[in-house]
């Protein structure tokens, strides 16, 4: 690659950087300032006389603990059932004798293509039926609707082109079928694993509608369907972009960290 062209990539991918972080140091930058200067006075890109009191009071917040305890309990609940039932479909499906078993994956798969805006009619249905409405497991319930159908096309992928005497000799060895999964499938897939994580936790912290239709009580809501129910004030924002800095911290830090893994991850289960 010439210089020229080293330099032109180098400069677009600085400029998307840029571009791409430009809001999170606004948010930052505002999250820092006293509340007669946020948003209206001073330089919106740096906090001259940081104020870190809009985290130390979301911090000792009874109401923000509540929200990351809900955030946590949805974000395990979502990723313990999503997980556990897209490794075993997918294996079922590679390695087991299922008839039209490509077919199944595919109309699965066809399902994570809906968009989410059709599906939450009826989940209302649903969850008021199950008697979880305002409850964080309302999005236990749901969430999962939304990562096991591309989790489980990822895996099945994966398995299926592993060499078949993996399977067949721990099957000659007298080795069943979840013995099968935990020692010998399981380990060598754990870069797909990781993405299929990083997959469900992007899909938990990014998606509001769900919470926003599920949950209205305050002590219920996840710090994201929180945001979503906030309204901005524009005398005092500091309070409000903590809160939504400190929400989004964890899947930024696991994407940043895990980035190579997620798509090495992907591009093994997915890339035949």
């Amino acid at each position: 690659m010439s210089l020229l062209a080293r330099l032109a990539a180098g400069s677009l991918l600085t400029a998307f950087l840029v571009f791409s972080l430009a809001p999170f140091l606004w948010m930052v930058a505002a999250s820092l300032k006293p509340g007669d200067e946020q948003l209206i006075f001073g330089n919106p890109w740096w906090a001259a006389s940081p104020d870190w009191s809009n985290y130390t009071k979301l911090l000792v917040s009874p109401l923000f603990l509540r929200w990351a305890g809900n955030t946590a309990l949805v974000l395990l609940g979502t990723l313990a059932i999503s997980l556990g039932a897209s490794i075993l479909a997918a294996y079922a499906l590679a390695h087991r004798r299922v008839p039209q078993a490509r077919l199944l994956v595919v109309a699965l798969f066809a399902t994570y293509l809906l968009p989410s805006g059709l599906l939450w009619l009826p989940m209302i249905k649903v969850v008021q039926a199950l008697g979880l409405a305002d409850s964080p497991l309302a999005l236990v319930v749901t969430y999962p609707g939304l990562i096991i159908p591309f989790a489980t096309w990822v895996l099945w992928n994966f398995f299926k082109d592993l060499p078949p005497d993996l399977v067949e000799q721990a099957r000659l060895e007298g080795a069943g079928d979840l013995r099968i999964l935990a020692r010998v499938l399981l380990p060598v897939a754990l870069p797909v694993l990781a993405a299929v994580a990083l997959f469900g936790i992007a899909i938990t912290f990014n998606d509001y509608l769900y919470g926003l239709a599920f949950l209205s009580a305050p002590g219920a809501q996840t710090l994201i369907s929180e945001v979503a129910h906030t309204s901005v004030d524009i005398n005092d924002a500091g309070f409000t972009f903590a809160a939504i800095l400190l929400g989004v911290a964890p899947v930024a830090v696991s994407c940043a960290f895990f980035a190579d893994t997620y798509a090495k991850g992907l591009g093994t289960g997915v890339i035949d």
